[in-house]
């Protein structure tokens, strides 16, 4: 399968604003952009369904800090299995934006997407840790 130029700015696009709610530490914006069974799992524990999404960003993001930015480095977008799944790979840098900006964390994110309602969404989102102890 191949994916078209368009779905992969649709799945930057997600990505992004998959950070952007995480910045804002916005739970509603973020969880909408994953599917009613998604998964996120990883060095933050395992989490099922959009309910446990949004009870488990919480608290990781409250341990960042009052202000951070998510910011997703060299996102590599492949085909899935088939025409309504791709995968995702990224680093993800979580920066304290004092001065000078400060990164707080590093991350390896590995992201399934499925076309669901003629858009895309995030259907399993693994973190790593950047130097794959997690």
């Amino acid at each position: 399968m191949n994916l078209s130029d368009g779905d992969r700015l649709a799945i930057l696009d997600l990505i992004t604003r998959a950070d952007e709610a995480a910045s804002r530490r916005d739970a509603d914006r973020y969880v909408a952009l994953f599917t009613e069974d998604a998964v996120l799992d990883g060095t933050q524990g395992n989490h099922v369904g959009r309910e446990a999404l949004r009870e488990s960003v919480g608290p990781v993001w409250e341990a960042e800090g009052p202000v951070t930015l998510h910011l997703t480095l060299n996102p590599v977008i492949e085909p899935g299995p088939d025409d309504g799944h791709a995968i995702a790979r990224s680093v993800l840098l979580i920066v304290d934006p004092v001065t000078p900006p400060a990164i707080r964390a590093t991350a390896v994110i590995t992201q399934e997407l499925r076309r669901s309602g003629g858009s895309w969404r995030i259907s399993r989102r693994t973190v790593a840790s950047a130097d794959g102890a997690g």
